[in-house]
């Protein structure tokens, strides 16, 4: 996910997920106990903010590697091919279009941004990507257990 962002950011200039503003928002959620609503661009910026949206980023990718395995091993409705990834990464990009954008300010499909569309397409791209390398990372890891 990390690499293909980077690789449409060189190629085509969208820019990678800012991953200080997620750890300002974790960090700013947690204290004020409260999701949505911040202005983060006015917030102090908070030490290490940045180490954390990366860890932060790392967990949740985590969470759809197992989601993923759960739904392929124990529930059946997901194989370990290119179009299940595809599929399953397609439909995961519900959590950042109705979760993060709006939790960080930038509104259901980053509606309130000034390119909504640029980045509900950027996260579509970056999604599906990720939901086809964990179906064939696990098809991969198979064959060695």
């Amino acid at each position: 996910m990390d690499v293909w962002q980077r690789l449409v950011h060189r190629l085509g200039g969208l820019p990678p997920t800012n991953w200080m503003m997620v750890g300002r928002w974790l960090l700013t959620s947690v204290n004020t106990h409260k999701i949505f609503g911040h202005q983060l661009q006015k917030i102090t910026p908070y030490p290490n903010e940045t180490m954390i949206g990366w860890v932060f980023h790392y967990l949740i990718g985590i969470v759809y590697v197992i989601a993923y395995t759960i739904l392929w091993k124990n529930v059946g409705i997901l194989t370990l091919t290119f179009l299940d990834g595809l599929i399953f990464g397609v439909v995961s990009v519900v959590v950042p279009w109705f979760f993060f954008m709006p939790a960080m300010g930038a509104g259901v499909m980053g509606c309130k941004t000034q390119r909504p569309v640029v980045g509900c397409l950027s996260a579509l791209g970056v999604h599906s990507v990720f939901g086809v390398a964990i179906a064939l990372l696990l098809q991969l890891s198979q064959q060695y257990n």
